[in-house]
C-alpha cells in the first residue's frame, strides 16, 4: 500500500467514525482529560459535508463542525 493509499484508507475511516456525533463524544469523554471534555457542548456537533474554498482561496474539506 502506498502512502496515498494508506492516508485514503486512513481518512475513509475518520470519516466514518467522525459521522455519528455520539461516538465523537465517546471518542473525546475517554481520551481527553475530564476537564476538558466537561467543555464541550457535545448538543451542538452537527454534519459537514462541505468541500469548499475561502475568501482566502484556500481547499477547505469538513466533517464535523
Amino acid at each position: 500500500m502506498t502512502g496515498i493509499q494508506e492516508a485514503k484508507h486512513h481518512d475513509t475511516g475518520y470519516k466514518e467514525l467522525f459521522f455519528y456525533p455520539e461516538l465523537v463524544q465517546q471518542l473525546i469523554e475517554g481520551f481527553f482529560p475530564e476537564d476538558i471534555a466537561e467543555l464541550m457542548d457535545f448538543a451542538t456537533l452537527k454534519i459537514h459535508s462541505g468541500h469548499y474554498i475561502t475568501p482566502l482561496f484556500e481547499e477547505k474539506i469538513e466533517d464535523v463542525d
